[in-house]
């Protein structure tokens, strides 16, 4: 068997030789002889001298190891012989020139220089080929050339003061010129130093950020300019990948073309976002210290410098110390930079942070006004211009009026819950819980703790709602812990907290103990009186949120302008507006259209109409309906005053069957109802649909003695350059004459003065009204006006139930119109009525018989009759004092024609 050479390590390594002719040779690395003929080139390197191992296996293997150092050579391997003892090889030295070290050593200066110019030639094409790439790729400067950022739309009240925003980045723009020096030097130092004296891309500091980084081993420091921000915010995306990186820089490069460094610096400080809802700087100074950008102290500015970066980070609202290590720092770099001294860093660093944000409103009066603007900017303009557009938009809303509104809705929904008694605590606290419970009521009270100094102290104005936990309780009142500060509870506060009964009147059930609604560790709802107790402990009221609903309307009879619109108890709670959304029965509101309805169609004030049984049949249903008045009583001959006044439901349904049922839906279609209006007598009685808006808008017939006004709440809309694109108004339409809106205003002044409108005397104006009461007390309604306003209430549950035992109009509703109307006029003069037109004569009425007052009779009314209308017959005089059976039921004694009389106050 002839040996031969087979191992890897020949394939890539070289051979070295001892001595020429037939001798041992060794190789560079270990491998093993096989004995196989074998022939193979060898090219030569390196080793050092040792001797053969002969292998004392019995595999006829041997282990050779490289022996020698020597220089370049080529050995030809001719023929290797031997046995499993010693092996000799023979072979063929060709010996080539060798250079010397100095020209090694330029060779391999040249081959470096060579790679590394072809490197470099490489990486210059590839960068160039990135940049062409990505430049093919690239957004125009357009939106830089023409910046118009997402502002605010603003609504605006009836005086030009700034009631809401709609937005995605509450903004608000300034130039370049309105920020101080110091505020940009502060910006530019933590952002930019060198902003002034690059081109887009500052090649030191990406420098620098980059050994900065690879020091920290993570990124510490960003490389990227002003120029580079503005690029990314307006025109690129914030993903993370080293495309938007190339991108950036170029558009950067491009933007330092087009623009001047002050034209980009006002783009970045009114694009970037400061924190807390706050874009752009100026924002950022009214949010934090309620002040314009040129009104900030320098440690004012530093902290606004400082938040762009990280704003979660550094909101000195919720991180004040992380806040002021970030402000530091900028004063820090401020010196170092040379815009201050060392001692105004000093005097800066060491100044509080002296936040004033704004607080958000927690509880915003105009809510569903705004709520009402929202929608119609929306729908008429879309939402980028309502969002991102910075409309303006000024509104009919006047905003004292506003929250008067929401206050008496507030008030009178809460009365009408405490009439149907307590249904108990928010919850119950177990006593090993009380020191947890007692944490989380002062947190949610908004009180002091220990640490703060406040423990134990009320900041709140009387009227705060709180919540509050009964630590004790006896028959007197309930100790309350209100989060570490103490309060008493009087019987005296909480004696409507009978429990519920829907069976009986709440003047028929008083709490006579407090432990009878209370217990230790029930969690309350308190009102704070603002007084103290003879133990001097703070004093509160019970309460409970309630759960009907109500709605609000006050418009300007001479405009239509709506001046205030509240459409439930809270906004938070339920955005439906019920003012503008909800349809709901009227009742009795609707019988005044009714009566206009027959003072046109040859009735008078004094007609007379018997209030007496009657069943009607509705054949298409097989139904029979038997109609009653609210007392279940019928009074007989009746007059149309009389019937409007005291509400008399037979009294209008047989004057709605006189005059037909299509003559009065085309009456109420001149009030602007036109809108599921039933073709049956139920329509007598107010069962159409209407919103309280457009109940309040048909009363403006009655105050603006004929003229109908719609409703409308949107005066001017100006876009973000000053053009005006709509302007608001609406024109009155006469729906009645004169003379018949006259009578009608006159008979629903007499609602009030003795009708069932009684409680609006206590506005002590001018005033006419009506009150609408459906079925089971579902739905309340109160409609009033002045010569200049028309307000008009609703209550009621959303979803149709009983409010309660007697809770009518009267009851439910007029008392929230009552505290609107006087907050409203107050302060503003009396404005009486207009006179009779010259189309009524006034004439001295007996109410009773609606006949002619003549000699001896004692009672009397002085009526408005269209000329030649009224009547020619005199009552007869009656011998009993007082008139006769009905006339206690009018104001007695003699009334002149500017204070016309109506009914004695009856409360339903």
């Amino acid at each position: 068997m002839t040996p031969r050479l087979d191992n890897p390590a020949m394939k890539s390594e070289t051979a070295s030789m001892v001595s020429t002719g037939t001798t041992t040779v060794t190789f560079l690395q270990n491998f093993t002889l096989i004995p196989k003929f074998y022939h193979r080139f060898v090219h030569v390197k390196t080793g050092t001298m040792q001797k053969i191992v002969q292998s004392p296996t019995s595999s006829h293997t041997t282990s050779v190891t490289l022996t020698s150092f020597l220089t370049e050579r080529s050995v030809t391997c001719l023929d290797i012989r031997g046995n499993a003892g010693r092996y000799e090889v023979k072979f063929e030295l060709k010996i080539r020139n060798i250079p010397t070290g100095r020209q090694r050593r330029r060779k391999r200066i040249k081959v470096f220089l060579t790679v590394v110019a072809s490197m470099f030639l490489a990486s210059v094409l590839f960068v160039a080929a990135v940049f062409f790439y990505f430049s093919l790729k690239l957004p125009k400067l357009q939106g830089i050339d023409d910046y118009k950022p997402a502002i605010p739309t603003i609504m605006y009240d009836r005086d030009g003061n700034e009631a809401h925003r709609f937005f995605t980045e509450n903004r608000e723009l300034i130039s370049i010129d309105q920020v101080p020096r110091m505020v940009i030097n502060a910006v530019l130092a933590i952002e930019d130093a060198n902003f002034y004296h690059h081109n887009g891309l500052d090649y030191g500091g990406i420098f620098r950020a980059f050994i900065k980084n690879l020091r920290a081993g993570h990124v510490v420091q960003g490389g990227s300019t002003i120029t580079q921000q503005v690029a990314k915010s307006l025109l690129l995306t914030n993903e993370k990948k080293y495309s938007r990186k190339i991108k950036e820089a170029i558009l950067a490069r491009r933007i330092s073309k087009r623009f001047t460094k002050d034209e980009v610096l006002e783009i970045y400080l009114n694009q970037s976002y400061f924190g807390n809802g706050s874009y752009g700087i100026e924002m950022a100074a009214l949010n934090y210290f309620g002040k314009h950008v040129w009104e900030l102290t320098l440690p004012q500015a530093t902290l606004l410098a400082g938040l762009p970066k990280a704003p979660s980070a550094y909101d000195p609202t919720r991180n004040p110390e992380r806040a002021l290590s970030r402000r530091n720092q900028v004063l820090k770099r401020m010196m170092e930079v040379g815009d201050i001294t060392t001692a105004e860093m000093s005097d800066a660093q060491a100044a509080p942070l002296g936040l004033n944000p704004r607080r958000p409103v927690a509880d915003d009066p105009d809510a569903y006004f705004s709520e009402e603007v929202r929608r119609y900017i929306y729908d008429k303009y879309g939402e980028d211009a309502l969002y991102r557009g910075g409309l303006k938009v000024y509104t009919t809303m006047d905003s004292a009026l506003q929250a008067d509104a929401q206050a008496a809705i507030r008030r009178g929904l809460r009365n009408l819950d405490k009439r149907q008694g307590y249904r108990g605590p928010l919850e119950f606290i177990a006593a090993e819980d009380f020191d947890n419970a007692i944490e989380k009521i002062r947190v949610e009270n908004g009180l002091g703790d220990a640490a703060s100094g406040t423990a134990g102290e009320i900041p709140w104005k009387p009227g705060h709602m709180a919540k509050a936990l009964v630590v004790r309780v006896d028959k007197d009142g309930a100790h309350l812990d209100l989060g570490g500060a103490s309060g008493y509870l009087p019987l005296k506060q909480m004696k409507w907290a009978r429990k519920p009964n829907p069976h009986i009147e709440y003047t028929q059930a008083v709490l006579k103990r407090a432990d009878a609604a209370l217990s230790v560790g029930a969690l309350i709802q308190v009102r704070y009186l603002g007084k103290k107790s003879t133990q001097n402990m703070p004093l509160f009221a019970l309460e409970q949120d309630p759960i009907a609903e109500g709605a609000l309307v006050s418009m300007d009879a001479s405009t239509g302008q709506i001046l205030a619109l509240v459409g439930g108890y809270d906004f938070s709670k339920s955005e439906f507006n019920r003012a503008t959304q909800a349809r709901r029965q009227p009742g009795s509101a609707f019988k005044p259209i009714v009566y206009s309805a027959a003072m046109d169609n040859g009735f008078t004030p004094s007609s007379i109409i018997v209030d007496s049984p009657i069943i009607y049949n509705d054949p298409s249903i097989d139904l029979k309906w038997k109609p009653s008045n609210y007392e279940d009583k019928f009074y007989g001959p009746t007059t149309l005053r009389t019937g409007l006044i005291k509400s008399r439901n037979v009294v209008t349904i047989k004057l709605v069957q006189k005059l037909g049922i299509q003559a009065v839906i085309q009456y109420a279609k001149r009030f602007g109802l036109d809108k599921d209006l039933p073709e049956d007598l139920s329509l007598a009685l107010g069962s159409l649909g209407v919103t309280p808006v457009e109940l309040t808008s048909a009363y403006t017939v009655f105050a603006n003695l004929g003229l109908h006004a719609s409703p409308w709440f949107v005066m001017k809309v100006v876009d973000r350059d000053g053009n005006v694109l709509e302007q608001g108004g609406a024109e009155l339409v006469r729906s009645l004459s004169e003379d018949t809106a006259y009578i009608l205003q006159d008979l629903l002044r007499g609602v009030v003065r003795s009708g069932t409108g009684w409680r609006a005397k206590a506005v002590k104006r001018p005033t006419g009204g009506k009150t609408g009461t459906t079925n089971d007390m579902v739905d309340a309604w109160y409609m009033g006006f002045t010569p200049r306003i028309v307000t008009g209430v609703w209550v009621g549950f959303d979803e149709s139930a009983s409010l309660g035992v007697n809770e009518t109009g009267s009851r439910a509703a007029a008392p929230i119109w009552v505290y609107f109307m006087q907050k409203a006029l107050e302060g503003r003069p009396v404005l009486p009525f207009p006179p009779p037109p010259p189309g009524i004569e006034m004439v001295k009425i007996e109410p009773n018989s609606g006949l002619l007052a003549g000699p001896g009779v004692e009672k009397f009314i002085y009526e408005g009759f269209k000329i030649g209308t009224a009547p020619r017959e005199y009552a007869k005089v009656s011998r009993r004092r007082g008139g006769g059976s009905n006339v206690k039921s009018f104001t007695p004694g003699y009334m002149p024609p500017s204070d016309l009389p109506g009914l004695l106050p009856r409360d339903f």
